[in-house]
C-alpha cells in the first residue's frame, strides 16, 4: 500500500474493481486517455534498436534535451540549449533532483497550501523543511504570505501554475511580484510546469517569461505525463543554471545511472506530436463545465470554475455539516463504500471541507459519476443525504 494520500484512494478503487466491484475513479492525478499509438509505435522501434540495450548518458539523450530547450525557450522566451537540461524519472524525480542541488539539511522550501502533498513530499526527500504558505482565496501565492513564512533558513519556493489541486493559474502581476520578492531575498523559484498544457483562461506564462531577470536563480520542470497521458512511462525534466544541471547530472551518474532509453526515445516522439496536448485540453475544458455545473447543482457544494489543470476542487462545508460527516475524508470513504466512486479529501492538501475530482476521464465515464453523484447525494424528504454516518467510520 502506497504512503501517498492520492494514490492510497487510487489503491483501494484498484482493489474493489479486482474484486468484482463496479467503481469509478475520478482520484487519480492522471489522465484516463492511453498514451498515444505514434509515442507506443516510436517505444517499440527503440526496443528493437541495439543502441538502446546499453548506457546512456547520464544527462539525458541530447535530442531529447534540445526538445525541452526549444519547448522551455517556447514558454519563457530565453534562450535555451540541451546542455541546460537534465531529463529526470518523472517530474517528482526532478524536483527531487533541483531541491537536493539548492537545499542542505535542515533549510526550507516554501510550498502552496492548499497544494500537491509531493511538493513536500521531495523536499523531505532531499532533507529540507517543507513550510506551507497560505494561499489566497482564489488559491493563489502572494509575496506577501510568502514573506511571513520566510526565515533565514528559506532557500526556495515552489510555484505551480496551473495548480494541483485547485487549477489556479497566477497572473502576470502576481508572478512578477513574487519574482521580484526572491529576488530581494535570495530566493530560489521552481516553477513545475507540468500543467502548462491546461490553460482554460489563456492566462498562463512562465514566471520566466514575466520576469527575465530570475533567470539565473530558476528551474524549470516539465514532463510529458500529463500532457501525453504518459504517467507510467515516468520522463521529466529540469531546465535551470549551469550548477544545478551539474548536480543533478551527479546525482542521476550516482543513483539510477540513467532515465531509461526506450522511455526517453518514447519522450522523443511525444514531444514532436504538438495536436494530442491541444485535444486534450479542449476536451477537458468542455468536461471541466459539464462537471463543475454538475457540482453546483447539488446542495451543500459549491464549486469554483478552476483556471486550469485537471481537478474540480469544491467545497463540501455545507455539506458536510447538513448531512453529519465530520471531514472531507468521511464523504470519500462514504463515496467509495456506498456510490462505489473515488475522490479525494481535501485533506491530503491541507484542504479540509473539500475534494479533488478529476474530470481527465472520457465522456461516458464523467457522465456516469455525475450521475452516481446526483443519486447518492440527492436529498431525501426530511432534506438529508439516505445515508447513516456510522457507516463512514
Amino acid at each position: 500500500m502506497t504512503d501517498n494520500p492520492i494514490l492510497a484512494v487510487a489503491d483501494k478503487a484498484r482493489a474493489l474493481r479486482a474484486q468484482g466491484v463496479d467503481v469509478i475513479t475520478l482520484a487519480a492525478g492522471e489522465p484516463q486517455a492511453a498514451t498515444s499509438a505514434v509515442v507506443v509505435q516510436a517505444a517499440v522501434d527503440a526496443a528493437r534498436d541495439p543502441a538502446t540495450h546499453h548506457y546512456a548518458t547520464a544527462q539525458g539523450d541530447p535530442a531529447l534535451r534540445g526538445l525541452v530547450a526549444t519547448a522551455v525557450a517556447g514558454d519563457t522566451r530565453l534562450s535555451w540549449t540541451a546542455d541546460d537540461v537534465q531529463i529526470a524519472l518523472g517530474a517528482k524525480h526532478a524536483l527531487f533532483l533541483a531541491i537536493q542541488a539548492l537545499v542542505g539539511a535542515g533549510e526550507e522550501v516554501l510550498v502552496a497550501a492548499p497544494g500537491w502533498p509531493g511538493h513536500a513530499e521531495a523536499v523531505t526527500a532531499a532533507g529540507g523543511v517543507a513550510v506551507p504558505v497560505a494561499t489566497d482565496r482564489t488559491f493563489r501565492l502572494s509575496a506577501e504570505a510568502l514573506e511571513t513564512r520566510r526565515s533565514p533558513r528559506t532557500r526556495a519556493v515552489i510555484l505551480s501554475s496551473p495548480g494541483n489541486p485547485t487549477g489556479a493559474v497566477h497572473p502576470e502581476a502576481r508572478l512578477r511580484q513574487i519574482a521580484d520578492w526572491a529576488r530581494r531575498h535570495g530566493v530560489w523559484v521552481i516553477s513545475d510546469d507540468i500543467y502548462r498544457a491546461f490553460d482554460y483562461t489563456g492566462t498562463y506564462r512562465s514566471i520566466l517569461r514575466v520576469a527575465p531577470s530570475l533567470r539565473d536563480r530558476a528551474v524549470v520542470v516539465g514532463g510529458v505525463s500529463k500532457e501525453h497521458a504518459m504517467t507510467g512511462w515516468r520522463v521529466g525534466w529540469l531546465a535551470a543554471p549551469p550548477q544545478i544541471i551539474a548536480s543533478a547530472r551527479l546525482h542521476v551518474s550516482r543513483t539510477i545511472t540513467h532515465v531509461p532509453t526506450v522511455n526517453q526515445r518514447a519522450a522523443l516522439a511525444a514531444l514532436g506530436d504538438t495536436a494530442t496536448p491541444v485535444r486534450a485540453a479542449s476536451a477537458y475544458r468542455r468536461r471541466r463545465a459539464l462537471l463543475v455545473r454538475a457540482l453546483n447543482g447539488i446542495d451543500g457544494i459549491d464549486c469554483p470554475l478552476p483556471d486550469g489543470g485537471m481537478f474540480a476542487f469544491p467545497d463540501v462545508g455545507a455539506l458536510l455539516r447538513d448531512r453529519g460527516w465530520t471531514s472531507g475524508a468521511d464523504l470519500a470513504a462514504w463515496l467509495l463504500d456506498t456510490a462505489r466512486l473515488a475522490v479525494v479529501p481535501g485533506e491530503a492538501f491541507h484542504a479540509p471541507g473539500r475534494v479533488r475530482v478529476c474530470f481527465a476521464v472520457d465522456d461516458t465515464t464523467l457522465i456516469a459519476a455525475i450521475e452516481r453523484l446526483r443519486a447518492a447525494l440527492a436529498p431525501t424528504r426530511h432534506g438529508k443525504a439516505a445515508h447513516r454516518p456510522e457507516q463512514t467510520r
